[in-house]
């Protein structure tokens, strides 16, 4: 059994909306990928995931993010001031 407290792990659900994802694929994605690991409760068919690990999966863009983050459409470059 895992070291961690039944009490405190979080399903899948939480997970995702810790994440900031709208749905559960991506988390799904990371466990099948083995990037989160899973963790077994008594009764339940589940799988549960340790809190911190998925807050420590999370890292936050820099401020101001990279250019590489958020390129300009092509739809845009009509608009783009001539000099």
């Amino acid at each position: 059994m895992s070291s961690i407290p039944e009490d405190q792990l979080i399903g899948q659900k939480e997970a995702s909306k810790l994440l900031g994802f709208k749905t559960n694929q991506q988390v799904t994605k990371y466990i099948n990928e083995g990037i989160l690991k899973t963790y077994e409760k008594k009764g339940s068919k589940r799988k549960w995931l340790d809190p911190q690990e998925v807050e420590n999966l999370a890292e936050p863009l820099p401020i101001p993010p990279p250019d590489h983050y958020f390129q300009t459409l092509k739809a845009n470059e009509r608009w783009k001031i001539k000099d």
